[in-house]
């Protein structure tokens, strides 16, 4: 995980799946609230589901603490699994860095 002054950035690549589910949680554990998260999948070659339900066990602490994120996903293959699992509404997803950038900067929405 990286930081700046006004958000957490969680980067991952390669592939996730269930022999590194316990690396994912840590490593969004680490993104605490109210700060804004930036979860950067857009190196992951691939994710399975158990990888989707950590990032949905994410999002509702992240809910509970007012926390906004984002799932950039670039060209990867995981906007497509994001998609098929039904969770494309379920997470703010961007293939776009600036524009993932400037959503968690928004305080309007």
């Amino acid at each position: 995980m990286t930081e700046n002054s006004s958000l957490d950035v969680v980067q991952f690549s390669g592939e996730l799946d269930i022999d590194r589910r316990e690396a994912v949680a840590a490593a969004l554990s680490a993104a605490m609230p109210p700060r804004p998260a930036l979860i950067d999948l857009s190196d992951v070659t691939y994710a399975d589901s158990t990888i989707i339900s950590e990032l949905l066990r994410f999002r509702s602490r992240a809910e509970r603490g007012g926390q906004r994120i984002a799932i950039l996903v670039g060209a990867s293959r995981v906007a497509r699994v994001l998609e098929y699992a039904g969770l494309k509404d379920a997470f703010a997803i961007f293939e776009d860095r600036g524009e993932a950038l400037t959503y968690l900067h928004d305080t309007t929405a």
